[in-house]
């Protein structure tokens, strides 16, 4: 199990209650995106902001998913992970997501048997108080 069910659900109706949400996708992502021959066209700057539209939990398996918008009035529009966007320090939810995002991260990356990576990602934890975020949630025995 990745996610705790309930805690994930009341993240997504916070989120949902402050939407739209201006995001950027991940360097690495948006690197890859922009790579790609369909996307060249609808090219993303590093520094731009997107906005999250609509929010989805798809349960353990996919996590919680954002609608993304470039410009809210076109109806062009993407899924993507909210593993792989970054939140601006100063929203209000920027804490509970980056430990939302940490805590998958590091689930995904046990599940998958990375046990190396798991073990790089909790030694970024700059504080006690995200180490005491992830027993609390039992995702330590």
């Amino acid at each position: 199990m990745i996610d705790n069910y309930e805690q994930a659900i009341a993240l997504v109706e916070k989120m949902e209650a402050l939407l739209p949400i201006a995001i950027k996708i991940h360097p690495d992502i948006l690197k890859q995106r922009n790579s790609q021959k369909d996307f060249q066209k609808n090219y993303i700057a590093p520094d731009q902001y997107l906005f999250i539209e609509k929010i989805i939990y798809t349960n353990d398996e996919g996590g919680i998913l954002c609608l993304i918008k470039k410009d809210l009035e076109k109806p062009e529009s993407a899924l993507y992970s909210l593993t792989h966007l970054s939140i601006d320090e100063d929203h209000p939810l920027a804490e509970e997501i980056q430990k939302y995002q940490r805590k998958r991260l590091i689930g995904m990356a046990l599940r998958d048997g990375k046990i190396g990576k798991a073990r790089r990602l909790l030694s970024r934890l700059s504080r006690k108080k995200d180490l005491a975020f992830f027993k609390e949630n039992q995702f330590f025995d």
